[in-house]
Formats: C-alpha cells, structure tokens, sequence
C-alpha cells in the first residue's frame, strides 16, 4: 500500500520541475526513493492522492488536456503562501527521510531551533485571538511576567520569535527566554485596523535585516568582491537588493533597510570581502565597530562599542 503522504510529497517535487503524463509519473513512481515498497500507482490511487496533495500545500495539479494530456504543478502566486508551501514540503521531506535513511549516518543538519515545542501553543493563540502570559527574561533585564496579544511568529537565525502587543506597544519575543507560557483561555482580543495592518510578516519587518525595528530605513550601497559577491547575487542580504554594477573583480549592490546593529553584523560577517560605499554616516558606525575590535585584540581589552 501506497504511503500517501510521501507519495504528495515525491509527486509535488516532481512535477513542480517538469510536465508529465499519468504513465510516465507510474513509470517515475516505481523506482522513485520514497517508493520503498515499489508499490504500483494506479490510476484511482493516483487522483485520489492528487487531491489529497492540492489540499495539503494548497496548490493545484492541473491537466493539460491540449499538450498530450500532461500534468503540473501551479504554485501560489502569494509569496506568503509559497513560502508556506515550501516549510509544509520540507517538513514532510524530513518525515520521508527519517524511514529512508534508516541506520546509515548520511545526513548532518544544524542544530533545531530552540524552544520550538512552544510554537504550537503560540500559534493556536493567534489563531484564536487569545492572550498569553509568559514569564519573560531578557540578557539584560531580569525577569518578569507579562501579558501578550500575540501577532505573528517569525523565524530568523535559528530563533523563533513570537510579534505581540504588551502594554499598547508593539514588542518581539525570543522563545528561548520564555521560561513560562499559559494561554489564557478565558481572554480574547481584537487589535484596531491601524495595529492589524502594521502586525503583519510583510509589513512589521519589510525594512528590517533580522528582528530589530529601530531607525528608519535609508539607501544603503555596498561593494562586494570576487568571489563573495557571486554568493551575495545567488542569496541576497535583503530582499530590496539591486545590482548596480558588476565587473569580473567586484559587484556593487543597493539596499533599501534599517540600519541597525544586527545589519551590521551580517556586513562585518563577510569581512574585507565587503565594504559600505554610502551612506558616510552608516559608513562610520562600521568603521568604529572595526577600529574598536582592532584595538580590543591589540590590548587585549575587549568593550562593546553598539
């Protein structure tokens, strides 16, 4: 018997990359890897599951009557949606794999995000507009107690981090340093049209690098060098990144974003392969970050400068 969810899976990878017609996915199907068994795909089976994948990652396989009857994906044109898609694909992948790999040591992965057994519970409370209390402990200030109307949750870094209303302002919070999470079930809440509208993925971080929302955002040029600038073309630092020019040494590049102390880690994580053209201001800050790493291993005295 076919394994319907590795078979949703197996038949969405496949045809997001290429047309096929029934019989050629029943010839891929029986030496495809997620194929265990070698189970046969018959032709009830294979409408049965086709349905079943459109409804799992909301996409839809249609059929090409005019091109010989032949068979493709059509993602979702939200970029929200695809980005949904593809989390629901990998994490289904990662279930396949499990079984595949079996007793061979062939997979190294980083380590998983910390605190993400309190994910669920985060979202079921934005789903059901229900307010958390959680106990709370920042680096720099001790802990406490306070009462959340969360947003969104939003992964960067290997950190989850749930976007919320505490006190009538806006505020992020690390899942590592929640100690103590209670949904209260007996508390709802509803946020005005302004706060909805400004407590959305797209609109809350649409000018930040990572999850700090200080400074307004300004046009930011850098200049990466070869080969560097080959890695930052193929993975942007920002999604508003252009290139402005590029030659067979060195690409210059342009952002439009905030910047803040995590953007500046990033710049200084590719270090003399990349340096800040514009503007001399946000020029400035890095330099000082440089001269006062410089100073710390020449004496040995290390100070935070950010």
């Amino acid at each position: 018997m076919i394994n319907k969810f590795k078979f949703c899976v197996w038949l969405v990878d496949t045809l997001s990359t290429q047309t096929l017609s029934l019989k050629e996915i029943q010839e891929k199907w029986i030496n495809a890897s997620a194929n265990i068994d070698g189970t046969d795909l018959t032709k009830r089976s294979f409408h049965r599951y086709k349905n079943t994948a459109e409804l799992l990652f909301d996409i839809d396989i249609e059929c090409d009557k005019s091109n010989g009857y032949l068979y493709q994906v059509i993602a979702p044109t939200d970029e929200g949606n695809k980005s949904m898609q593809e989390w629901l694909l990998s994490a289904f992948r990662m279930s396949c794999l499990s079984e595949m790999v079996d007793k061979r040591n062939c997979i190294q992965l980083e380590q998983a995000p910390p605190s993400a057994e309190l994910l669920l519970d985060i979202v079921n409370a934005i789903n059901k507009q229900l307010t958390l209390k959680i106990t709370y402990k920042s680096h720099y200030k001790e802990a406490k107690t306070v009462y959340v109307n969360p947003a969104f949750v939003r992964l960067f870094k290997q950190r989850w981090y749930v976007i919320g209303i505490t006190d009538n302002t806006h505020r992020t919070y690390a899942f590592e340093r929640i100690s103590k999470l209670e949904t209260l079930e007996n508390t709802t809440f509803s946020f005005t049209k302004e706060v909805e509208e400004l407590l959305t993925p797209e609109t809350y971080f649409e000018h930040c690098f990572g999850v700090i929302r200080l400074e307004e955002p300004l046009k930011i040029t850098f200049r990466a060098f070869w080969p560097q600038d080959a890695y930052i073309s193929d993975v942007p630092i920002h999604k508003s990144q252009k290139l402005i020019t590029a030659t067979a040494d060195y690409s210059d590049f342009e952002i439009y974003i905030r910047p803040t102390y995590d953007l500046i880690q990033e710049f200084l994580w590719h270090r003399d392969k990349l340096a800040i053209l514009t503007p001399s201001s946000f020029k400035e800050e890095v330099i000082k970050v440089l001269e006062a790493t410089l100073k710390g291993y020449k004496t040995e005295e290390f100070q935070g400068v950010l």
